[in-house]
């Protein structure tokens, strides 16, 4: 939820416990303080197949609904602020069930950011996990959603916050009592303990009632987020949190979670995150919500290092959020250096079940892709490279919304949040009033009706490379080759699937790139197989000269490279 790092701990005592069952003390390596079994091959790669579920054959698309669409008819229209009808309204935007059309974007999943009852705009302090929140619709809104996304074969998953809750939950205000049955539902002491959080923030609040003594609750995220006590005696919190989870699963045939800060959901002491405990809970976790619905996903946000991040898929959720490469991505385009996105990727492949990670450039926490991009020669470009590099490598790409027409946005946190220009109509298309937020600067040309009949715009390029992607894969969950490009300036892999394979070539940087070469070592080519533009190109492409074993060297199958210029290419098996 917050943009936080973590870093290296040394070695601590830590509690663990069985999935909701009694605690062991041991101690913990340095981290990763937990690792599931790898198998590995020769190069050190985890194996394992690369298509697991559903997931891996779709992209998904990030939606903050209070800023998506403000609806024009019901009981929620034209009121300033984004809601479920008008998420409906503009379903057809993000895919509209006919394969056959090529105006949509073409995404398969949705996330949507919290949508249960909230005092605050954001969401991530919830009062009632059972409600829609009022500002969006009602439940029965939300089941016509879902029917509705379903009906375009789109699946959808929602934020699931289950580290904290608001302070007017009303199970934590009944839980100030010493002899409520709530009062171990939340993490509270007598004394203060004194010690700071994992980024030096206060942890610990003071409850300061008239007529009772003063008391400390524990809030990683702040006095109004109280964290929920999940080794709280009669399990109160953990079974309020699995009814939960169910309830959407099963009531509303949601189709996974988005969980929000799950590396922090048990402490021990002075470790305040990625315990020995909060893995073993999340194995339980795993079981609930397979056993409800065993085509169920959960992707966690670990805003770790990959070694970390990857510790908690497989055996505790299906995906997770992968910082350390998203940044590498962005970083690799800002330098014109594909050195930090190739160093990352390899490390992906070494810690990471085959393509069982979500890959992304920004979320709803960092400063968008092109306000990042603002001091490149050519940003519009440079951004273009990002979508490429996104919707062409491994992993299950999260697009946040806005970014395929290029939106801008820096922190504080709700102008990175602000309203979908749809239109240069007043207030961008997105409400017919003053919306709950400003739109952006420039949204008389930086909006999706701008774009739609641009072949030339971003969003265009979105459509194309999620198109692409969609009909290929190889390029869904196909397997990973580095190349060495003979360049910094150029990124270049191979994506492969039962035969088929896929070159990809990168140009990172605002200049044409004539010294480069392409070398691989062995491969499955052939002399006699042919070579065709998939995307980026028309025409003849230079052919690669290969051994006995598939290597080539020095191969320049586009010469030179355009400015911030992608190609992919395919490799057609000869007869």
């Amino acid at each position: 939820m917050l943009s936080r790092f973590t870093f290296p701990f040394s070695a601590v005592l830590v509690v663990s416990a069985s999935a909701f069952g009694q605690a062991t003390t041991e101690k913990s390596p340095a981290t990763p303080a937990y690792q599931p079994p790898r198998e590995r091959d020769a190069q050190g790669h985890v194996t394992g197949p690369g298509r697991v579920g559903w997931w891996n054959d779709v992209v998904f698309y990030e939606v903050f609904v209070r800023s998506f669409f403000d609806s024009r008819s019901g009981p929620k229209a034209n009121d300033g602020i984004g809601d479920l009808q008008g998420l409906i309204d503009r379903l057809d935007y993000l895919n509209d069930g006919d394969p056959k059309t090529d105006t949509d974007l073409g995404i398969g999943g949705l996330w949507l950011m919290p949508v249960m009852q909230s005092p605050s705009y954001h969401g991530y302090d919830i009062v009632d996990y059972r409600t829609i929140e009022q500002d969006y619709g009602t439940n029965d809104d939300f089941k016509r959603l879902i029917a509705e996304c379903h009906k375009r074969g789109i699946k959808v998953i929602i934020d699931l916050v289950m580290n904290h809750t608001s302070s007017r939950h009303p199970a934590f205000i009944a839980s100030k009592q010493t002899d409520a049955p709530e009062h171990e539902w939340y993490v509270w002491t007598e004394a203060n303990p004194g010690y700071k959080g994992p980024w030096n923030q206060t942890v610990w609040h003071q409850d300061t009632r008239a007529g009772s003594p003063s008391r400390f609750y524990y809030g990683l995220f702040g006095s109004d987020m109280p964290d929920l006590n999940f080794r709280s005696k009669g399990g109160g919190a953990s079974d309020m949190m699995l009814d939960v989870t169910r309830s959407w699963l099963a009531d509303y045939a949601l189709d996974g979670y988005r969980l929000d800060a799950v590396r922090h959901l048990i402490e021990d002491g002075r470790r305040q995150d990625n315990t020995l405990a909060t893995h073993d809970w999340l194995k339980g976790f795993r079981s609930h919500y397979k056993s409800i619905n065993p085509q169920a996903m959960c992707v966690g946000e670990i805003w770790a290092s990959t070694e970390v991040a990857s510790s908690y898929v497989g055996d505790q959720m299906d995906l997770a959020f992968e910082f350390e490469l998203a940044q590498a991505m962005v970083d690799s385009v800002k330098a014109g250096d594909a050195t930090r996105v190739r160093n990352a990727q390899e490390k992906v492949l070494k810690w990471y079940p085959p393509n069982q990670y979500a890959t992304f450039l920004t979320n709803h926490d960092q400063p968008r892709i092109m306000t990042q991009l603002k001091g490149n020669a050519d940003a519009r470009g440079a951004a273009r490279v990002a979508a490429a590099m996104l919707l062409t490598s491994p992993g299950v790409p999260f697009l946040y919304y806005g970014e395929e027409i290029g939106m801008t946005g820096d922190k504080p946190d709700p102008d990175i949040r602000t309203p979908m220009p749809w239109s240069a109509e007043p207030n961008a298309g997105f409400s017919t009033i003053r919306p709950w937020r400003a739109v952006n600067r420039g949204a008389e040309t930086v909006n999706v009706a701008a774009e739609t009949n641009d072949k030339t715009s971003l969003l265009s390029l979105y459509r194309n490379l999620i198109a692409l992607r969609n009909s290929h894969p190889a390029l869904s969950h196909g397997d990973y080759t580095s190349i060495d490009a003979g360049s910094k300036s150029v990124y270049a892999f191979m994506r492969s699937d039962q035969g088929k394979i896929v070159l990809v070539v990168i140009n990172l940087t605002a200049k044409p790139v004539e010294e480069y070469g392409l070398r691989l070592d062995a491969s499955l080519l052939s002399e006699k197989g042919g070579l065709r533009f998939l995307f980026g190109g028309e025409g003849a492409i230079a052919k690669p000269r290969l051994d006995d074993q598939g290597a080539f060297t020095a191969w320049r199958p586009i010469d030179p490279l355009t400015p911030h210029h992608c190609a992919v290419i395919e490799f057609i098996s000869p007869p």
